[in-house]
């Protein structure tokens, strides 16, 4: 294999992300505008948190499907906590905890009862949503005023959003923790070899509740985020397109589904790309079906050549 093609292997979803912008700014003049580029960074925030959260739970051989929903539910949670002591700081530590809290229940369930984590985050996303209709009728808001969610929601620094800055940052952190620390080679192998990594002494019910932990947190972060640039919480709100956008992201930048592979950096170019796609679309008008069908077909092609990639590398290995 050439060194060129080596790179496109192990690096394609950069390739396809310059790729992808290039088409979309012949089709749309609008596309490469500065303002457009900024508003694209701001709008994958939110993603880009459920897309990290989610990262670590599936490099180790899990899922948590409850990230999107729970983020609802937790901007409820500071809508509420807000309301009733006027202050933003209850509200931030309310969402801190009940997002830890969620975290060690799944994590928990899946660790230490063995059960599957698809079912166990199935059953929180389901719980989390009829909570939200319960503390929040529907169609009922609650509006965040002040300076702090102001900052939060629309606050720049040198033309870049801080939301986006404070994204940047918890990638950075989690570069560092899976590159270069014990817990991110526990979280590989653990999603390669569960058995065989608690044969070789690691605390895997520990890794587990750990990890679950951390996409809950970024679920909070996420939530907290979103409600603030709208400037208002209420139940109802598709959670779930958040999931499955950074189900997508992470998917698309090479993480394997079953667990034991994936690299941050493949993350972020898989967010930047979904980001692309739903601001491009948006830009072109195109309705709603369409766009769905549009982003179903593209994580499918790219799940299959993440897939036929991973069977090339794992052919050249042996």
């Amino acid at each position: 294999m050439t060194e060129f093609g080596r790179i496109f292997r192990e690096r394609n979803i950069i390739f396809v992300t310059i790729f992808g912008a290039l088409v979309f700014s012949l089709v749309s003049p609008r596309f490469l505008s500065i303002d457009n580029m900024v508003a694209i960074l701001r709008q994958i925030v939110p993603i880009g948190l459920i897309a990290l959260g989610q990262f670590f739970v599936v490099v180790s051989g899990n899922i948590d499907l409850s990230m999107g929903m729970a983020s609802v539910f937790f901007s409820i949670v500071l809508g509420v906590f807000f309301g009733v002591m006027g202050s933003v700081v209850p509200g931030i530590i309310a969402v801190i905890v009940a997002s830890l809290l969620l975290g060690f229940l799944n994590g928990v369930l899946v660790a230490k009862l063995k059960l599957p984590s698809f079912i166990v985050t199935l059953s929180t996303l389901f719980t989390v949503t009829g909570l939200s209709g319960l503390i929040i009728p529907r169609g009922k808001q609650i509006f965040l005023v002040g300076e702090f969610f102001r900052f939060v929601g629309s606050a720049k620094f040198l033309g870049l959003y801080w939301s986006f800055l404070f994204l940047i940052f918890l990638f950075i952190l989690a570069y560092i923790i899976y590159n270069h620390t014990k817990w991110g080679v526990y979280i590989i192998s653990i999603g390669n070899n569960e058995e065989n990594t608690r044969l070789a002494g690691v605390n895997v019910t520990r890794i587990k509740i750990g990890v679950f932990m951390f996409s809950s947190l970024c679920s909070g972060f996420a939530g907290l985020i979103l409600s603030s640039r709208m400037g208002f919480v209420q139940p109802g709100l598709d959670g779930n397109g958040l999931l499955l956008d950074g189900i997508a992201a992470i998917i698309i930048g090479g993480t394997l589904i079953l667990g034991g592979r994936g690299t941050i950096g493949g993350a972020f170019w898989g967010l930047l790309f979904m980001g692309i796609i739903n601001n491009s679309l948006n830009l072109l008008n195109v309705p709603d079906v369409q766009h769905q069908v549009f982003k179903g077909l593209v994580i499918l092609a790219a799940l299959g050549v993440n897939w036929l990639l991973w069977q090339s590398r794992q052919t050249e290995s042996h």
